[in-house]
């Protein structure tokens, strides 16, 4: 990552004095290791204190007529007005101005500014008595301010030097929050597009649960399930996603089996069970065209693989089944076990959990089975 220190004018760093640079480059280095905003604001004014060689300062953030409070050396006292966090702009008409012109504005004795109520309790919260407004500009528009002064009743004189060190922060500090903002935002474009194929996905697993006469929202509870089975077996995020997207999308490739095969109430023939053994094999084709949806695809092509090596698509054995397949098979048939169905009625939970555990080491991994157990017993009759 460039250092920001890219962003000032050379100019300006001709009249920073030598013993002051080296404090900048720091500076400059620490604002450019990150792009976690937060981090970033708390650097921006520790670093601007330090610079300065103040105690006291804050940094906002601006949404539009919003400041938003990002960091503050020191630490936030127990009464400082939770309105200030979140506060309007025209309500700090200082800090407005400094925006508006994109320069500083030094106030050198706070106990004679002709303050609003709102910079009032700031400063008074703050016990600030010089006080430095700078903003931060990137591309011309203000994106924060930060706000360093004396406290405890010390004046301050902001020197020439101060100002150029200040503007010289200032330049840097700015392209650090700008990449940092613009990170949040795409993080955040991300997170909404994540969460709008995630709807989406459970809405296709709803009508897929009714084109196979499943009205209890199957899909939904194996998935949970699952989910739940997979945090037991210490699986992290974004595994956890992948996997509930596949949890949902197990039964997709049935889209390709007649309705006269899926819905037949009595057992099917060697041929139609040729068919409906194909579904796995359809729901990778069908998903493997999706880049969003191929880590999920592990459950919709592996969950009717079993640890004997005797199930279908592949015949996979043991270990070589994906982890993810082989947690939701049993989730997938103790479900099936537990609900009504066309050609039977419901297991009791006790007689579902005994087949499952008979078939540890033959359809189901053993050491899943004893977590699944666990699993199970722990929420009674709330699955």
């Amino acid at each position: 990552m460039d250092s920001p220190l890219r962003s000032i004018d050379e100019r300006l760093l001709a009249t920073i004095p030598p013993s002051a640079l080296k404090t900048l480059l720091d500076a400059s280095i620490a604002l450019g290791s990150s792009l976690d905003l937060g981090e970033t604001l708390e650097r921006t004014v520790e670093g601007a204190t330090e610079l300065l060689r103040l105690d006291t300062g804050a940094v906002y953030t601006v949404d539009g007529e919003v400041l938003l409070l990002g960091a503050t050396v020191p630490a936030l006292p127990p009464d400082f007005p939770d309105e200030l966090r979140r506060a309007s702009i025209h309500d700090h008409p200082t800090i407005r101005r400094a925006l508006a012109t994109g320069t500083s504005v030094v106030v050198e004795d706070a106990l004679k500014a002709d303050f609003t109520p709102a910079e009032r309790a700031v400063v008074d919260a703050r016990d600030l008595r010089s006080v430095l407004y700078m903003p931060l500009m990137m591309r011309g528009e203000p994106i924060g301010v930060f706000i360093v002064g004396s406290s405890a009743g010390h004046r301050h004189h902001f020197a020439e030097a101060d100002m150029d060190l200040a503007r010289a922060f200032a330049a840097l500090a700015s392209a650090a929050v700008s990449n940092a903002c613009l990170m949040r935002r795409a993080r955040r474009a991300v997170d909404d597009l994540t969460r709008a194929y995630n709807s989406t996905i459970e809405g296709w697993s709803r009508v897929l649960d009714l084109r196979d006469h499943e009205t209890d929202r199957h899909s939904l509870r194996v998935a949970d399930l699952t989910v739940a089975l997979a945090r037991e077996m210490g699986i992290g995020e974004p595994a956890i996603g992948d996997l509930r997207r596949g949890a949902l999308l197990h039964d997709i490739g049935k889209i390709g089996v007649p309705d006269a095969i899926l819905n037949k109430p009595g057992a099917l023939t060697p041929k139609e069970r040729a068919v409906m053994e194909t579904h796995p094999t359809l729901a990778r084709e069908i998903l493997s065209t999706i880049d969003f949806l191929e880590p999920a695809l592990d459950i919709p092509y592996c969950h009717h693989e079993k640890w004997d090596g005797s199930g279908y698509p592949r015949g996979l054995k043991g270990q070589d089944i994906p982890l993810a397949a082989r947690l939701f098979a049993i989730v997938d048939v103790y479900d099936a076990l537990t609900s009504d169905r066309p050609y039977r009625a419901a297991w009791s939970r006790k007689a579902a959990i005994e087949f499952i555990r008979g078939q540890s080491g033959i359809h189901f991994d053993p050491t899943v089975v004893d977590v699944f157990l666990s699993v199970i017993g722990s929420r009674g009759s709330h699955i």
